[in-house]
């Protein structure tokens, strides 16, 4: 809603706030205590390594979901205060699993997205469409639910096995507004530990909100991990 420069709408994430924040992150410059709201960061002199710091103060002291998606899409103050309200109200989902198998297979089985249809029971194919380095693009669609309706979209997936991290996200939205994906790996004295987390929201018009939507994802999530976790767990034991 368009307001009065230099003033925001009541929300839970204020100009306030983010003044405080751009302070811890970009130090006491004049321009701060401006009238900045709908300036550009790029106009204010905020490099990169500005905006990755504003990310992590968004996320470390206001618990922001997704704060690199919030300062990649904002070009300015006013669009940092209306994406981070509207995350605080988004959908997320957090969910792990400890599979007792060395760390190099349950990494090669979860990301091989042509076997997915094996791996998870909720996929009736995996093609993938291109791959570049380690992104890559492919089409999912879902085993028919039962209207007989099968969904099918386009995601893109970055896969870095150093640092046990998978970032993705739906090319094709359908739904969703946003759907951004976040998988990490962590070797324990049990086994790696494999962790899912999804942000998303969801269009006014779909037929869910995103409370349901969560509810729906947090119970396939346990169904589908419970199952990787017994495919690959299968595997190791294998001579």
């Amino acid at each position: 809603m368009p307001t009065d420069s230099g003033t925001t709408p009541t929300t839970g994430f204020t100009f306030d706030d983010l003044r405080g924040v751009l302070r811890t992150a970009a130090g006491d410059l004049d321009a701060i205590d401006g009238d900045i709201i709908d300036v550009p960061f790029a106009e204010l002199g905020f490099d990169s390594l500005v905006m990755l710091e504003i990310a992590a103060v968004l996320g470390s002291e206001h618990h922001l979901r997704d704060p690199d998606r919030v300062i990649e899409m904002a070009r300015t103050p006013r669009e940092v205060i209306a994406l981070a309200n509207d995350a605080s109200s988004a959908g997320h989902v957090d969910n792990s699993v400890v599979i007792a198998a060395p760390y190099d297979l349950v990494w090669e089985m979860t990301n091989d997205i042509p076997s997915w249809p094996e791996l998870f029971s909720e996929y009736a194919s995996a093609e993938v469409l291109g791959r570049d380095g380690d992104t890559v693009t492919f089409r999912l669609t879902k085993v028919p639910d039962e209207n007989g309706t099968s969904w099918s979209w386009i995601s893109e997936r970055h896969m870095d096995k150093e640092n046990g991290t998978v970032r993705a996200h739906r090319v094709e939205r359908g739904p969703f507004a946003y759907m951004e994906i976040f998988w990490e790996y962590h070797t324990t004295p049990e086994g790696v530990r494999m962790r899912w987390v999804q942000d998303f929201h969801l269009n006014p018009e779909a037929p869910l909100d995103d409370a349901a939507m969560e509810e729906r994802m947090n119970r396939n999530t346990v169904i589908q991990m419970e199952r990787i976790k017994e495919l690959v767990e299968q595997r190791a034991r294998r001579p």
